[in-house]
């Protein structure tokens, strides 16, 4: 039909500028957020990267699809971008280590600086001038990294954190009032967006 045509074509356009302008918003919002937390590190020097993220990299707006008589348009991302978006409040408990472990991921590909301290390795006595001998071993970057993660972790846990709104300032500078203007025009009749957050 004519019209299921137009109107794949006005949801297909409406999916590729989404997807380009929430990975330019995620980028953006993401950058100021490291470059906030260079601002109240204790470390000076720090530097910040834009760069893709996975969950950047995941957002896309599949084909529209027939789907019980309708047409289904449906956009995906990972699922911690709610998260990201919205932020996290705090917990009672230390976490199951997987937000260490984005940390990490997070700080390497945005570059940010890290200290790297001398560590104790061991000591040893000498009985005879009745000296203690300690030897300091260098860390390296994975171990400062990994330090650093587990002091941001702790933060998280202790007092949450806020997010970045990547999705929301997308979602409320007007295209969805603009995308149901558009389809109303075109099959003559009011129309309601219905926005569904798909859970597993």
């Amino acid at each position: 039909m004519a019209i299921d045509k137009e109107l794949i074509a006005i949801l297909g356009e409406f999916g590729k500028t989404i997807t380009i302008d929430l990975k330019k918003s995620l980028r953006e919002k993401s950058y100021e957020h490291a470059l906030r937390a260079i601002s109240k590190s204790k470390k000076k020097g720090g530097s910040a990267k834009k760069v893709q993220s996975r969950l950047e990299a995941s957002i896309l707006a599949n084909p529209v699809k027939y789907v019980d008589g309708g047409l289904l348009f449906t956009l995906q991302m990972n699922d911690y971008w709610d998260a990201v978006n919205s932020g996290r409040s705090p917990t009672s408990g230390g976490g199951d280590g997987s937000v260490k472990k984005n940390l990490v991921r997070w700080i390497k590909t945005r570059g940010l600086k890290v200290e790297i301290s001398k560590r104790k390795a061991s000591k040893t006595s000498d009985l005879k001038n009745k000296k203690i001998k300690k030897t300091y071993k260098q860390q390296s970057y994975d171990q400062a990294v990994e330090q650093m993660a587990y002091a941001i972790a702790q933060k998280i846990h202790k007092e949450g954190y806020e997010g970045n709104q990547f999705f929301d300032v997308i979602m409320k500078d007007g295209r969805i009032e603009k995308l149901k203007e558009d389809i109303g025009k075109l099959i003559n009749t009011e129309v309601i967006i219905d926005i569904q957050q798909a859970t597993k």
